[in-house]
């Protein structure tokens, strides 16, 4: 599913093409299951009229704030995206977002702005929501997150002392949105093997070495990701990430050493063992604290299934301007 990278280069194309435009008219998707606490009627009655003012992200949830009234929501879900039209839009490599049509198939909000430019929010699993909510960043599910790795990443002390805290496997406690808001399957996987960890090592047996390489690289694989837009071809040939999804059948990073792959915490995890080596001494036992082979209940706008990955035909040149912090306050 889109991740931090994914959903902070939404917003930036967000940013790039709609601030500060009037929307002309709105038109909402009768889907209650998407659009979230309010009708498709009120929802379009709220967007029509306004000016959009700012994109704002934090994890894995991005909002619109307008000149008036309250924000509109989004959570990607699993097959959430934004189009513009005329823009190329981002691929994943388990969905096809379309934009050979307009509107593009399995929209669920269309926005007409000012200057003929065009939005919409399209959801093929109907995982992602759309909601409304007067103050986002002061209400759940944002005041519920965690700390966001591009835009507030804690000095490496206060990491140290929520590290300490926790006792499940390191990938459990990343993926925990509460604990580092936006990780997901495939970023959570990069960290871990950028800093040398295995997945199923437990936190608080990390060594102080293995924190510190862990606190560089939770920031910095997501800036990296960012800084291209999350366009998959302009990441590094050393990330797992460029080698994991391989066609043949023993895939490897450079060196040589091959990636394997396992569930923890009810996600298939790609490893490099010869990299990679287990390193605590009393590990979690499976299917304890989140551990491996689990089973999971679908929980609509935050049930995460982040096997899909963005390709390389997802735009860059869009996205390299507008990219200050997603946050607003």
């Amino acid at each position: 599913m889109p991740e931090l990278p994914e959903v902070e280069a939404a917003r930036v194309l967000v940013a790039g093409h709609c601030l500060n435009r009037k929307i002309e008219s709105a038109t909402v998707a009768k889907d209650e299951k998407v659009i979230e606490g309010i009708s498709n009627t009120d929802l379009e009655a709220l967007l029509n009229g306004k000016q959009i003012t700012a994109a704002c992200r934090k994890g894995k949830h991005l909002w619109l704030e307008f000149d008036s009234g309250p924000s509109v929501m989004f959570h990607f879900g699993m097959t959430g995206s934004m189009v513009v039209k005329g823009v190329a839009a981002a691929r994943y490599r388990s969905f096809v977002v379309d934009e050979e049509q307009w509107p593009p198939k399995f929209w669920k909000v269309q926005i007409n702005l000012a200057g003929n430019v065009q939005l919409a929010f399209a959801d093929g699993r109907r995982f992602a929501r759309v909601r409304v909510q007067e103050d986002p960043a002061a209400n759940p599910p944002i005041s519920s997150l965690g700390f966001d790795p591009l835009l507030s990443m804690p000095p490496l002390k206060d990491f140290r002392g929520l590290i300490s805290k926790q006792q499940r496997q390191i990938k459990v406690v990343l993926m925990d949105q509460s604990f580092s808001a936006g990780v997901g399957n495939w970023v959570a996987d990069e960290v871990l093997f950028q800093a040398r960890i295995h997945p199923e090592d437990r936190a608080n047996g990390l060594s102080e070495e293995q924190v510190e390489k862990l606190h560089h690289w939770l920031h910095e694989v997501p800036r990296q990701a960012c800084e291209v837009g999350a366009v998959s071809d302009n990441f590094p040939s050393s990330w797992l990430f460029t080698h994991r999804w391989s066609q043949k059948g023993n895939p490897c990073v450079e060196g040589g050493h091959k990636i394997e792959f396992n569930t923890v915490g009810g996600r298939t995890t790609a490893v490099v063992p010869a990299l990679q080596q287990r390193t605590t001494s009393d590990p979690v036992k499976r299917g304890a604290s989140g551990g491996s082979k689990r089973k999971r209940k679908d929980k609509g706008a935050e049930q995460d299934n982040d096997d899909s990955a963005p390709a390389a035909e997802a735009t860059a040149e869009d996205l390299d301007s507008n990219r200050g912090p997603g946050f607003c306050r």
